[in-house]
Protein backbone atom coordinates (compact mmCIF):
# COMPACT_ATOMS: atom_id res chain seq x y z
CA UNK A 1 0.00 0.00 0.00
CA UNK A 2 1.43 3.49 -0.91
CA UNK A 3 2.03 5.53 2.30
CA UNK A 4 0.56 8.45 0.91
CA UNK A 5 -2.91 6.43 0.77
CA UNK A 6 -2.56 4.83 4.21
CA UNK A 7 -2.36 8.64 6.17
CA UNK A 8 -5.42 9.34 3.84
CA UNK A 9 -7.12 6.07 5.08
CA UNK A 10 -6.22 6.93 8.56
CA UNK A 11 -7.32 10.82 8.15
CA UNK A 12 -10.87 9.62 6.76
CA UNK A 13 -13.79 11.53 8.26
CA UNK A 14 -16.21 10.18 10.57
CA UNK A 15 -19.77 10.79 8.39
CA UNK A 16 -20.95 8.90 5.10
CA UNK A 17 -19.87 9.37 1.92
CA UNK A 18 -18.05 7.53 -1.29
CA UNK A 19 -14.52 6.63 -1.54
CA UNK A 20 -12.86 6.09 -5.04
CA UNK A 21 -9.16 3.83 -5.63
CA UNK A 22 -7.53 5.29 -8.66
CA UNK A 23 -4.72 3.57 -10.47
CA UNK A 24 -3.01 6.85 -12.58
CA UNK A 25 -6.10 9.07 -12.21
CA UNK A 26 -8.52 6.22 -13.19
CA UNK A 27 -11.23 4.69 -10.95
CA UNK A 28 -10.57 0.75 -10.50
CA UNK A 29 -12.88 0.56 -7.16
CA UNK A 30 -15.91 2.86 -5.95
CA UNK A 31 -17.18 1.91 -2.67
CA UNK A 32 -19.95 4.02 -0.46
CA UNK A 33 -19.75 4.02 3.43
CA UNK A 34 -22.19 5.02 6.50
CA UNK A 35 -18.50 5.60 7.99
CA UNK A 36 -15.92 6.40 5.72
CA UNK A 37 -13.14 6.59 8.30
CA UNK A 38 -14.88 2.57 9.14
CA UNK A 39 -14.59 1.55 6.21
CA UNK A 40 -11.73 2.42 5.07
CA UNK A 41 -9.82 1.53 8.03
CA UNK A 42 -10.82 -2.42 6.84
CA UNK A 43 -8.75 -1.88 3.81
CA UNK A 44 -5.31 -1.73 6.23
CA UNK A 45 -5.57 -5.27 7.08
CA UNK A 46 -7.44 -6.42 3.65
CA UNK A 47 -8.89 -10.19 4.24
CA UNK A 48 -9.69 -10.91 0.60
CA UNK A 49 -7.73 -11.14 -2.32
CA UNK A 50 -10.10 -8.61 -4.23
CA UNK A 51 -8.99 -6.04 -2.21
CA UNK A 52 -5.66 -6.95 -1.84
CA UNK A 53 -5.29 -6.60 -5.27
CA UNK A 54 -7.14 -3.06 -5.26
CA UNK A 55 -4.58 -1.59 -2.65
CA UNK A 56 -1.64 -2.84 -4.42
CA UNK A 57 -2.64 -1.26 -7.46
CA UNK A 58 -4.14 2.13 -6.53
CA UNK A 59 -1.60 5.19 -6.44
CA UNK A 60 -4.87 7.30 -5.61
CA UNK A 61 -7.66 7.73 -2.77
CA UNK A 62 -9.89 10.05 -3.17
CA UNK A 63 -13.15 10.83 -0.76
CA UNK A 64 -16.46 12.61 -1.18
CA UNK A 65 -18.71 13.33 1.68
CA UNK A 66 -22.44 13.42 1.52
CA UNK A 67 -25.55 13.93 4.05
CA UNK A 68 -26.22 10.96 5.05
CA UNK A 69 -26.11 6.58 3.66
CA UNK A 70 -28.76 7.44 0.92
CA UNK A 71 -27.05 10.20 -0.81
CA UNK A 72 -23.86 7.70 -0.89
CA UNK A 73 -25.58 5.16 -2.32
CA UNK A 74 -27.24 6.80 -5.45
CA UNK A 75 -23.54 9.02 -5.98
CA UNK A 76 -22.17 5.72 -5.86
CA UNK A 77 -24.30 4.03 -8.53
CA UNK A 78 -23.87 6.84 -10.44
CA UNK A 79 -20.34 7.19 -10.26
CA UNK A 80 -20.09 3.53 -10.74
CA UNK A 81 -22.10 3.51 -14.10
CA UNK A 82 -19.70 6.52 -15.58
CA UNK A 83 -16.38 4.49 -14.62
CA UNK A 84 -17.26 1.36 -14.66
CA UNK A 85 -14.46 0.38 -12.57
CA UNK A 86 -12.80 -3.06 -12.75
CA UNK A 87 -12.85 -4.44 -9.81
CA UNK A 88 -16.37 -3.38 -8.91
CA UNK A 89 -19.54 -5.85 -8.66
CA UNK A 90 -20.72 -5.90 -12.23
CA UNK A 91 -23.87 -7.86 -13.04
CA UNK A 92 -23.37 -10.30 -15.96
CA UNK A 93 -26.76 -11.03 -17.99
CA UNK A 94 -27.18 -14.78 -18.97
CA UNK A 95 -28.59 -14.23 -21.74
CA UNK A 96 -29.64 -11.31 -24.34
CA UNK A 97 -32.74 -9.21 -22.96
CA UNK A 98 -34.24 -6.44 -25.60
CA UNK A 99 -35.67 -2.70 -24.23
CA UNK A 100 -38.17 -0.02 -25.47
CA UNK A 101 -36.28 3.18 -26.25
CA UNK A 102 -38.26 6.36 -26.52
CA UNK A 103 -36.15 8.77 -28.10
CA UNK A 104 -35.35 12.27 -26.56
CA UNK A 105 -36.00 14.04 -29.51
CA UNK A 106 -38.44 16.82 -29.73
CA UNK A 107 -40.70 14.15 -31.43
CA UNK A 108 -39.65 10.97 -30.18
CA UNK A 109 -39.50 8.01 -32.07
CA UNK A 110 -39.99 4.07 -30.45
CA UNK A 111 -37.78 1.53 -31.13
CA UNK A 112 -36.33 -1.56 -29.86
CA UNK A 113 -32.43 -1.89 -28.34
CA UNK A 114 -30.15 -4.28 -27.63
CA UNK A 115 -28.21 -2.85 -24.72
CA UNK A 116 -28.94 1.12 -23.17
CA UNK A 117 -26.31 3.20 -25.03
CA UNK A 118 -27.86 6.14 -26.26
CA UNK A 119 -30.11 9.22 -24.45
CA UNK A 120 -33.77 8.27 -23.52
CA UNK A 121 -36.62 6.65 -21.51
CA UNK A 122 -35.98 3.06 -21.72
CA UNK A 123 -38.51 0.29 -20.58
CA UNK A 124 -37.65 -3.14 -19.67
CA UNK A 125 -35.84 -5.52 -19.90
CA UNK A 126 -38.12 -8.25 -21.71
CA UNK A 127 -38.18 -11.97 -22.01
CA UNK A 128 -38.47 -12.10 -25.85
CA UNK A 129 -37.69 -9.80 -28.91
CA UNK A 130 -40.83 -10.92 -30.43
CA UNK A 131 -42.94 -10.34 -27.84
CA UNK A 132 -41.63 -7.01 -27.51
CA UNK A 133 -42.15 -6.75 -31.35
CA UNK A 134 -45.59 -8.01 -31.43
CA UNK A 135 -46.80 -5.80 -28.16
CA UNK A 136 -45.36 -2.84 -29.98
CA UNK A 137 -47.17 -3.38 -33.22
CA UNK A 138 -50.69 -3.15 -31.41
CA UNK A 139 -49.77 -0.48 -29.20
CA UNK A 140 -48.97 1.35 -32.40
CA UNK A 141 -52.33 0.90 -33.97
CA UNK A 142 -54.18 1.82 -30.91
CA UNK A 143 -51.56 4.96 -29.93
CA UNK A 144 -50.19 5.81 -33.03
CA UNK A 145 -46.73 6.94 -31.92
CA UNK A 146 -44.13 6.97 -34.77
CA UNK A 147 -41.29 4.33 -35.35
CA UNK A 148 -39.50 6.05 -38.07
CA UNK A 149 -36.51 7.88 -37.50
CA UNK A 150 -36.56 10.15 -40.29
CA UNK A 151 -35.54 13.64 -39.92
CA UNK A 152 -39.12 15.39 -39.96
CA UNK A 153 -37.93 18.59 -41.38
CA UNK A 154 -37.53 17.40 -44.79
CA UNK A 155 -40.44 15.36 -45.06
CA UNK A 156 -43.42 17.26 -46.64
CA UNK A 157 -46.06 14.21 -47.13
CA UNK A 158 -46.74 11.64 -44.52
CA UNK A 159 -45.66 7.83 -44.98
CA UNK A 160 -48.26 4.86 -45.46
CA UNK A 161 -48.41 4.28 -41.72
CA UNK A 162 -50.31 7.74 -41.06
CA UNK A 163 -53.01 6.28 -43.99
CA UNK A 164 -53.52 3.22 -42.38
CA UNK A 165 -53.93 4.67 -39.27
CA UNK A 166 -51.32 3.49 -37.13
CA UNK A 167 -49.05 6.78 -36.90
CA UNK A 168 -50.60 10.43 -35.80
CA UNK A 169 -48.49 12.37 -38.60
CA UNK A 170 -46.40 14.61 -36.38
CA UNK A 171 -44.47 15.17 -39.48
CA UNK A 172 -47.24 17.14 -41.28
CA UNK A 173 -48.09 18.90 -38.01
CA UNK A 174 -50.20 16.52 -35.44
CA UNK A 175 -47.62 17.10 -32.75
CA UNK A 176 -49.80 17.57 -29.90
CA UNK A 177 -51.60 14.02 -30.60
CA UNK A 178 -48.21 12.73 -31.02
CA UNK A 179 -47.54 13.79 -27.70
CA UNK A 180 -50.65 11.90 -26.16
CA UNK A 181 -49.72 9.19 -27.67
CA UNK A 182 -46.23 8.78 -26.06
CA UNK A 183 -47.67 9.86 -22.71
CA UNK A 184 -49.73 6.76 -22.89
CA UNK A 185 -47.37 4.47 -24.49
CA UNK A 186 -45.01 5.39 -21.32
CA UNK A 187 -48.03 5.06 -18.98
CA UNK A 188 -49.26 1.49 -20.54
CA UNK A 189 -44.99 0.47 -20.32
CA UNK A 190 -44.98 1.96 -16.61
CA UNK A 191 -47.89 -0.85 -15.54
CA UNK A 192 -51.04 1.49 -16.07
CA UNK A 193 -52.48 -0.72 -18.78
CA UNK A 194 -56.25 0.17 -17.46
CA UNK A 195 -56.49 3.22 -19.58
CA UNK A 196 -55.93 1.56 -22.98
CA UNK A 197 -58.00 -1.77 -22.25
CA UNK A 198 -60.50 1.11 -20.79
CA UNK A 199 -60.39 2.36 -24.03
CA UNK A 200 -60.24 -0.25 -26.46
CA UNK A 201 -63.47 -1.50 -24.53
CA UNK A 202 -65.37 2.28 -24.53
CA UNK A 203 -64.87 2.26 -28.26
CA UNK A 204 -66.28 -0.92 -28.85
CA UNK A 205 -69.27 -0.67 -27.26
CA UNK A 206 -70.12 3.05 -28.49
CA UNK A 207 -69.83 2.00 -32.60
CA UNK A 208 -71.84 -1.04 -31.25
CA UNK A 209 -74.36 1.04 -29.73
CA UNK A 210 -74.44 3.00 -33.07
CA UNK A 211 -74.80 -0.22 -35.18
CA UNK A 212 -71.47 0.71 -37.13
CA UNK A 213 -70.31 -3.47 -36.50
CA UNK A 214 -67.35 -2.98 -38.50
CA UNK A 215 -65.40 -1.03 -36.59
CA UNK A 216 -66.77 -2.31 -33.44
CA UNK A 217 -65.36 -5.51 -34.81
CA UNK A 218 -61.72 -3.31 -35.61
CA UNK A 219 -61.61 -2.11 -31.83
CA UNK A 220 -62.53 -5.98 -30.18
CA UNK A 221 -59.76 -7.33 -32.29
CA UNK A 222 -57.32 -4.80 -31.08
CA UNK A 223 -58.95 -6.05 -27.52
CA UNK A 224 -58.26 -9.66 -28.05
CA UNK A 225 -55.15 -9.38 -29.98
CA UNK A 226 -53.56 -6.80 -27.10
CA UNK A 227 -54.60 -9.54 -24.37
CA UNK A 228 -53.08 -12.61 -26.42
CA UNK A 229 -49.85 -10.77 -26.96
CA UNK A 230 -49.56 -10.52 -23.12
CA UNK A 231 -51.14 -13.45 -22.23
CA UNK A 232 -48.64 -15.25 -24.24
CA UNK A 233 -45.65 -14.77 -21.71
CA UNK A 234 -47.58 -17.33 -19.83
CA UNK A 235 -48.52 -15.74 -16.33
CA UNK A 236 -51.84 -13.86 -16.29
CA UNK A 237 -53.27 -12.74 -12.52
CA UNK A 238 -56.79 -11.76 -11.49
CA UNK A 239 -55.55 -9.33 -9.57
CA UNK A 240 -53.87 -6.33 -11.44
CA UNK A 241 -50.42 -6.47 -9.49
CA UNK A 242 -47.71 -4.79 -10.91
CA UNK A 243 -44.24 -5.14 -9.47
CA UNK A 244 -40.52 -7.12 -9.10
CA UNK A 245 -39.87 -10.29 -7.54
CA UNK A 246 -36.47 -10.16 -6.86
CA UNK A 247 -34.35 -13.46 -5.67
CA UNK A 248 -30.99 -14.99 -5.27
CA UNK A 249 -28.76 -17.70 -4.47
CA UNK A 250 -25.03 -17.46 -4.54
CA UNK A 251 -24.41 -15.66 -7.59
CA UNK A 252 -27.39 -15.64 -9.31
CA UNK A 253 -30.14 -13.40 -9.25
CA UNK A 254 -33.47 -13.28 -11.05
CA UNK A 255 -36.75 -11.40 -11.55
CA UNK A 256 -40.30 -11.79 -12.33
CA UNK A 257 -41.17 -8.31 -13.92
CA UNK A 258 -45.80 -8.21 -13.67
CA UNK A 259 -47.32 -5.53 -14.84
CA UNK A 260 -51.17 -4.85 -14.80
CA UNK A 261 -51.05 -8.49 -13.84
CA UNK A 262 -49.43 -9.80 -16.95
CA UNK A 263 -45.68 -11.34 -16.82
CA UNK A 264 -43.53 -9.25 -19.15
CA UNK A 265 -40.30 -10.58 -18.44
CA UNK A 266 -38.56 -12.95 -16.61
CA UNK A 267 -34.28 -12.37 -16.51
CA UNK A 268 -31.77 -13.79 -14.79
CA UNK A 269 -27.91 -12.36 -14.01
CA UNK A 270 -24.84 -13.20 -12.28
CA UNK A 271 -23.30 -11.24 -10.01
CA UNK A 272 -19.95 -12.36 -8.48
CA UNK A 273 -20.15 -11.94 -4.71
CA UNK A 274 -22.89 -9.59 -4.65
CA UNK A 275 -26.00 -8.98 -2.12
CA UNK A 276 -29.43 -7.46 -2.37
CA UNK A 277 -28.15 -4.19 -2.17
CA UNK A 278 -25.71 -4.55 -4.72
CA UNK A 279 -28.22 -5.77 -7.26
CA UNK A 280 -30.50 -3.09 -6.88
CA UNK A 281 -27.75 -0.29 -7.50
CA UNK A 282 -26.10 -2.00 -10.70
CA UNK A 283 -30.01 -2.80 -12.22
CA UNK A 284 -32.27 -0.30 -10.79
CA UNK A 285 -30.11 2.97 -9.56
CA UNK A 286 -27.68 1.93 -12.50
CA UNK A 287 -30.51 2.20 -15.16
CA UNK A 288 -30.52 -1.66 -16.07
CA UNK A 289 -34.12 -1.34 -15.08
CA UNK A 290 -36.96 0.45 -15.04
CA UNK A 291 -38.13 1.02 -11.55
CA UNK A 292 -41.71 -0.27 -10.34
CA UNK A 293 -43.97 0.94 -7.53
CA UNK A 294 -43.36 -2.86 -5.75
CA UNK A 295 -40.08 -4.66 -5.26
CA UNK A 296 -40.97 -7.74 -3.54
CA UNK A 297 -37.98 -9.73 -1.63
CA UNK A 298 -37.87 -12.72 0.57
CA UNK A 299 -37.10 -10.61 3.26
CA UNK A 300 -36.76 -6.93 4.60
CA UNK A 301 -33.67 -5.00 3.72
CA UNK A 302 -31.70 -3.01 6.74
CA UNK A 303 -31.75 0.38 7.14
CA UNK A 304 -31.83 1.47 3.63
CA UNK A 305 -34.88 3.56 2.86
CA UNK A 306 -35.52 3.10 -1.29
CA UNK A 307 -38.37 5.41 -1.40
CA UNK A 308 -35.96 8.67 -3.05
CA UNK A 309 -35.56 6.20 -5.95
CA UNK A 310 -38.82 5.56 -6.86
CA UNK A 311 -40.28 2.29 -5.35
CA UNK A 312 -43.10 2.72 -2.86
CA UNK A 313 -42.36 -0.33 -0.95
CA UNK A 314 -39.90 -3.17 -1.17
CA UNK A 315 -39.81 -5.96 1.22
CA UNK A 316 -41.41 -9.57 1.61
CA UNK A 317 -44.48 -9.93 0.34
CA UNK A 318 -47.77 -8.59 1.87
CA UNK A 319 -50.50 -10.74 0.20
CA UNK A 320 -51.50 -13.73 -0.89
CA UNK A 321 -50.73 -12.77 -4.92
CA UNK A 322 -47.43 -11.11 -4.01
CA UNK A 323 -46.81 -14.61 -1.79
CA UNK A 324 -47.75 -16.23 -4.78
CA UNK A 325 -45.50 -14.11 -7.63
CA UNK A 326 -42.30 -15.16 -4.64
CA UNK A 327 -42.96 -19.02 -5.03
CA UNK A 328 -42.95 -18.91 -8.81
CA UNK A 329 -39.61 -16.54 -8.57
CA UNK A 330 -37.97 -19.46 -5.93
CA UNK A 331 -39.15 -22.15 -8.57
CA UNK A 332 -37.35 -20.34 -11.87
CA UNK A 333 -34.05 -19.41 -9.62
CA UNK A 334 -33.95 -23.28 -8.74
CA UNK A 335 -34.11 -24.10 -12.70
CA UNK A 336 -31.49 -21.80 -13.39
CA UNK A 337 -29.61 -23.42 -10.54
CA UNK A 338 -29.90 -27.08 -11.42
CA UNK A 339 -29.21 -26.20 -15.38
CA UNK A 340 -25.90 -24.42 -13.80
CA UNK A 341 -25.38 -27.33 -12.12
CA UNK A 342 -25.34 -29.90 -14.56
CA UNK A 343 -22.92 -28.28 -17.20
CA UNK A 344 -20.52 -27.22 -14.19
CA UNK A 345 -20.45 -30.81 -14.10
CA UNK A 346 -19.84 -31.60 -17.38
CA UNK A 347 -17.75 -28.85 -18.19
CA UNK A 348 -15.06 -30.25 -15.20
CA UNK A 349 -15.71 -33.85 -16.73
CA UNK A 350 -14.94 -32.53 -20.03
CA UNK A 351 -11.51 -30.65 -18.99
CA UNK A 352 -10.38 -34.04 -17.59
CA UNK A 353 -11.22 -35.78 -21.03
CA UNK A 354 -9.06 -33.59 -22.92
CA UNK A 355 -6.67 -33.24 -20.27
CA UNK A 356 -7.26 -29.62 -20.67
CA UNK A 357 -4.73 -26.91 -18.31
CA UNK A 358 -7.73 -24.53 -18.26
CA UNK A 359 -11.24 -24.71 -17.19
CA UNK A 360 -13.15 -24.41 -20.45
CA UNK A 361 -15.22 -21.96 -19.43
CA UNK A 362 -15.84 -19.92 -23.11
CA UNK A 363 -16.34 -22.55 -26.03
CA UNK A 364 -16.79 -21.44 -29.55
CA UNK A 365 -18.64 -24.19 -31.73
CA UNK A 366 -18.22 -23.79 -36.17
CA UNK A 367 -20.68 -25.48 -38.30
CA UNK A 368 -20.82 -25.27 -42.06
CA UNK A 369 -24.35 -25.12 -44.23
CA UNK A 370 -24.69 -25.28 -47.94
CA UNK A 371 -27.11 -26.35 -51.09
CA UNK A 372 -24.74 -28.79 -53.13
CA UNK A 373 -21.74 -25.96 -52.73
CA UNK A 374 -24.12 -23.05 -53.47
CA UNK A 375 -24.73 -20.44 -50.97
CA UNK A 376 -21.91 -21.87 -48.31
CA UNK A 377 -21.91 -19.55 -44.88
CA UNK A 378 -20.58 -20.57 -41.25
CA UNK A 379 -22.20 -20.00 -38.03
CA UNK A 380 -20.19 -19.26 -34.82
CA UNK A 381 -21.61 -19.75 -31.55
CA UNK A 382 -20.50 -19.13 -27.85
CA UNK A 383 -21.27 -21.15 -24.35
CA UNK A 384 -19.88 -19.09 -21.95
CA UNK A 385 -19.86 -21.26 -18.76
CA UNK A 386 -22.32 -23.83 -20.46
CA UNK A 387 -24.81 -21.01 -21.21
CA UNK A 388 -25.49 -19.66 -24.92
CA UNK A 389 -24.28 -16.17 -25.49
CA UNK A 390 -25.86 -15.01 -28.59
CA UNK A 391 -24.64 -11.13 -27.94
CA UNK A 392 -21.53 -13.20 -29.89
CA UNK A 393 -22.45 -15.20 -32.50
CA UNK A 394 -21.50 -14.56 -35.79
CA UNK A 395 -22.09 -15.80 -38.90
CA UNK A 396 -19.98 -16.00 -42.26
CA UNK A 397 -20.35 -16.03 -46.15
CA UNK A 398 -18.13 -18.52 -48.06
CA UNK A 399 -17.52 -17.82 -51.97
CA UNK A 400 -16.43 -21.11 -53.45
CA UNK A 401 -16.57 -23.03 -56.41
CA UNK A 402 -17.89 -26.70 -55.38
CA UNK A 403 -18.68 -28.06 -51.82
CA UNK A 404 -15.72 -28.84 -49.61
CA UNK A 405 -16.61 -28.93 -45.84
CA UNK A 406 -12.53 -29.20 -44.83
CA UNK A 407 -11.54 -26.28 -46.58
CA UNK A 408 -14.98 -23.98 -45.62
CA UNK A 409 -14.32 -24.78 -42.09
CA UNK A 410 -10.12 -23.56 -42.36
CA UNK A 411 -11.04 -20.65 -44.06
CA UNK A 412 -13.46 -19.35 -41.22
CA UNK A 413 -11.16 -21.00 -37.90
CA UNK A 414 -8.18 -18.95 -39.80
CA UNK A 415 -10.75 -15.46 -40.74
CA UNK A 416 -11.45 -15.80 -36.96
CA UNK A 417 -9.21 -15.80 -34.82
CA UNK A 418 -6.25 -14.27 -37.13
CA UNK A 419 -8.37 -11.06 -35.62
CA UNK A 420 -9.92 -12.70 -32.74
CA UNK A 421 -8.52 -14.05 -29.07
CA UNK A 422 -8.80 -18.22 -29.02
CA UNK A 423 -11.91 -19.78 -26.44
CA UNK A 424 -10.79 -22.43 -24.10
CA UNK A 425 -12.37 -25.16 -26.54
CA UNK A 426 -13.48 -25.04 -30.04
CA UNK A 427 -15.97 -27.59 -31.23
CA UNK A 428 -16.71 -28.11 -34.79
CA UNK A 429 -19.09 -30.54 -36.08
CA UNK A 430 -18.45 -33.51 -37.74
CA UNK A 431 -15.71 -36.22 -37.35
CA UNK A 432 -12.09 -36.54 -37.30
CA UNK A 433 -11.83 -34.39 -40.95
CA UNK A 434 -13.39 -31.38 -39.75
CA UNK A 435 -11.33 -31.53 -36.66
CA UNK A 436 -8.00 -31.79 -38.14
CA UNK A 437 -9.04 -29.08 -41.10
CA UNK A 438 -9.59 -26.68 -37.64
CA UNK A 439 -6.20 -27.92 -35.95
CA UNK A 440 -4.08 -27.29 -39.11
CA UNK A 441 -5.81 -23.53 -39.94
CA UNK A 442 -4.83 -22.49 -35.89
CA UNK A 443 -1.24 -24.23 -37.00
CA UNK A 444 -1.14 -22.05 -40.32
CA UNK A 445 -2.10 -18.85 -38.00
CA UNK A 446 0.79 -19.83 -35.20
CA UNK A 447 -2.20 -20.59 -32.73
CA UNK A 448 -3.32 -23.60 -30.47
CA UNK A 449 -6.15 -24.47 -28.47
CA UNK A 450 -7.74 -27.61 -28.01
CA UNK A 451 -10.49 -28.40 -30.79
CA UNK A 452 -13.07 -31.50 -30.40
CA UNK A 453 -16.04 -32.82 -32.80
CA UNK A 454 -19.15 -34.57 -32.80
CA UNK A 455 -19.73 -37.39 -35.17
CA UNK A 456 -23.26 -37.22 -36.46
CA UNK A 457 -24.13 -40.92 -36.91
CA UNK A 458 -22.79 -42.57 -33.70
CA UNK A 459 -22.12 -39.62 -31.55
CA UNK A 460 -18.78 -40.11 -30.77
CA UNK A 461 -16.72 -37.55 -29.57
CA UNK A 462 -14.02 -36.49 -31.68
CA UNK A 463 -10.27 -35.68 -30.31
CA UNK A 464 -7.22 -34.41 -32.52
CA UNK A 465 -5.54 -37.84 -32.11
CA UNK A 466 -8.37 -40.16 -30.46
CA UNK A 467 -12.21 -40.83 -30.20
CA UNK A 468 -14.52 -41.37 -27.39
CA UNK A 469 -17.68 -42.98 -26.94
CA UNK A 470 -19.98 -42.04 -24.71
CA UNK A 471 -23.19 -43.47 -22.81
CA UNK A 472 -25.84 -41.31 -24.13
CA UNK A 473 -27.17 -40.10 -21.04
CA UNK A 474 -23.48 -38.78 -20.17
CA UNK A 475 -23.43 -35.28 -19.18
CA UNK A 476 -20.24 -34.33 -21.36
CA UNK A 477 -22.07 -35.75 -24.27
CA UNK A 478 -25.37 -33.98 -23.74
CA UNK A 479 -23.67 -30.63 -23.59
CA UNK A 480 -21.73 -31.40 -26.67
CA UNK A 481 -25.48 -32.46 -28.46
CA UNK A 482 -26.21 -28.86 -27.11
CA UNK A 483 -23.48 -26.88 -28.63
CA UNK A 484 -23.59 -28.91 -32.28
CA UNK A 485 -27.56 -28.43 -32.61
CA UNK A 486 -26.89 -24.91 -31.28
CA UNK A 487 -24.57 -24.57 -34.27
CA UNK A 488 -26.55 -26.43 -36.79
CA UNK A 489 -29.41 -24.32 -36.30
CA UNK A 490 -28.36 -20.85 -36.55
CA UNK A 491 -25.84 -22.10 -39.64
CA UNK A 492 -29.04 -23.55 -41.20
CA UNK A 493 -31.39 -20.13 -40.49
CA UNK A 494 -28.26 -18.49 -42.35
CA UNK A 495 -28.26 -20.53 -45.02
CA UNK A 496 -31.93 -20.40 -45.45
CA UNK A 497 -31.75 -16.56 -45.19
CA UNK A 498 -29.57 -16.39 -47.71
CA UNK A 499 -30.53 -18.55 -50.30
CA UNK A 500 -34.03 -16.78 -50.02
CA UNK A 501 -32.31 -13.08 -50.36
CA UNK A 502 -30.52 -14.77 -53.20
CA UNK A 503 -34.25 -15.97 -55.04
CA UNK A 504 -35.82 -12.51 -53.89
CA UNK A 505 -33.14 -11.00 -55.49
CA UNK A 506 -33.54 -12.68 -59.06
CA UNK A 507 -37.40 -12.23 -58.66
CA UNK A 508 -37.37 -8.39 -58.23
CA UNK A 509 -34.90 -7.68 -61.22
CA UNK A 510 -37.82 -8.96 -63.24
CA UNK A 511 -39.85 -6.44 -62.22
CA UNK A 512 -39.74 -2.94 -63.51
CA UNK A 513 -39.26 -0.13 -61.50
CA UNK A 514 -37.48 -1.94 -58.64
CA UNK A 515 -34.15 -0.58 -58.69
CA UNK A 516 -31.33 -1.05 -56.40
CA UNK A 517 -32.65 1.29 -53.47
CA UNK A 518 -35.97 -0.15 -53.59
CA UNK A 519 -34.48 -3.86 -54.04
CA UNK A 520 -32.78 -2.98 -50.81
CA UNK A 521 -35.32 -2.24 -48.91
CA UNK A 522 -37.38 -4.65 -49.58
CA UNK A 523 -35.11 -7.23 -48.89
CA UNK A 524 -33.89 -5.52 -45.38
CA UNK A 525 -37.56 -5.71 -44.98
CA UNK A 526 -39.08 -8.83 -46.26
CA UNK A 527 -36.57 -11.09 -46.46
CA UNK A 528 -37.82 -13.51 -48.13
CA UNK A 529 -40.01 -14.51 -50.86
CA UNK A 530 -42.79 -16.10 -48.38
CA UNK A 531 -42.86 -13.06 -46.54
CA UNK A 532 -43.45 -10.80 -49.43
CA UNK A 533 -46.21 -13.15 -50.64
CA UNK A 534 -48.10 -12.86 -47.71
CA UNK A 535 -47.88 -9.22 -46.97
CA UNK A 536 -50.57 -6.72 -47.88
CA UNK A 537 -50.49 -4.61 -51.17
CA UNK A 538 -50.37 -1.61 -48.35
CA UNK A 539 -47.45 -2.93 -46.65
CA UNK A 540 -45.27 -3.33 -49.48
CA UNK A 541 -46.32 -0.27 -51.27
CA UNK A 542 -45.40 1.63 -47.95
CA UNK A 543 -41.62 -0.01 -47.39
CA UNK A 544 -40.98 1.16 -51.72
CA UNK A 545 -43.68 4.33 -51.82
CA UNK A 546 -45.28 3.32 -54.85
CA UNK A 547 -48.85 1.50 -54.77
CA UNK A 548 -48.66 0.53 -58.77
CA UNK A 549 -44.73 -0.93 -57.98
CA UNK A 550 -46.22 -2.93 -55.27
CA UNK A 551 -48.86 -4.52 -57.53
CA UNK A 552 -46.53 -5.48 -59.90
CA UNK A 553 -44.56 -7.32 -57.24
CA UNK A 554 -47.25 -9.15 -56.27
CA UNK A 555 -47.84 -10.19 -60.15
CA UNK A 556 -44.80 -11.25 -60.34
CA UNK A 557 -44.70 -13.69 -57.82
Amino acid sequence: MKERIRKKILLAPEEPGVYIFKDKGVPIYIGKAKILSNRLRSYLNPQTEKVLRIIEEADELETIVVMNEREAFILEANLIKKYRPKYNVRLKDTDFYPYIRISDDEIPYVEIVKRRSKEGTYFGPYTSVQFVKNLLEILQKIMGFRTCKSDLRRIKRPCFLYHLGRCTGPCIGNVESHEEAIRRLKEFLSGNMGEVFDYLKEKMETHSKMLDFENAAKYRDLLLNLSNVLESQGVVFEESISCDVLVHAHDLFVVLRVRNGYLVGKISFEMEGGNVEDFIREYYVSGRGDIPKTLILESDLDEMDYSSLGFEYVGPPRSTTEEDLLEKAKKNLENELKMRGLRKEALEELMKLLNMKDFPYRIEGIDISHLQGKYTVASLVVFEDGFPKKSDYRRYKIEQDHPDDYESIRTVVKRRYSKHPLPNLLFVDGGIGQVNAAVEALKEIGKDCPVVGLAKKEETVVFENREIKLPHDHPVLRLLVQIRDETHRFAVSYHRKRREKESLRSVLDSVPGIGPIRKKKLIEYFGSLENIRSASLEEIARVIGSAEIAKRILDAL
